[in-house]
């Protein structure tokens, strides 16, 4: 199986999340718990699953991953997006709409 972890974006403000090793949700994928182990990885998204029941996340998946000296990096062009960041420049953020 390929390294995997899980990722969901958080309910409230909707960042990017990874679930971590002990079960908290960070904005940094480094932390994400990562595995090769299938049966992990089910175990990680059933994890994942309780705190969309709870509210606190929504839409968690796998995703593909490799550790390139020790820092973990997505396979595919969409999580590397995802991982990155926000792509709205900053000042566009929060800036109230004119009628």
């Amino acid at each position: 199986m390929p390294l995997k972890a899980i990722t969901a974006n958080r309910l409230r403000e909707g960042d990017v999340v990874y679930l971590t090793e002990s079960g908290l949700w960070s904005n940094w994928l480094n932390q994400a718990c990562a595995s090769e182990d299938e049966t992990v990885q089910q175990d990680l998204l059933q994890r994942a699953e309780a705190d969309v029941a709870a509210r606190k996340i929504v839409a968690p998946y796998l995703i593909d991953l490799i550790e390139v000296d020790g820092i973990l990096q997505p396979l595919s062009t969409r999580e590397n997006i995802r991982a990155a960041g926000p792509t709205v420049r900053a000042d566009y953020r929060n800036v109230p709409l004119v009628a």
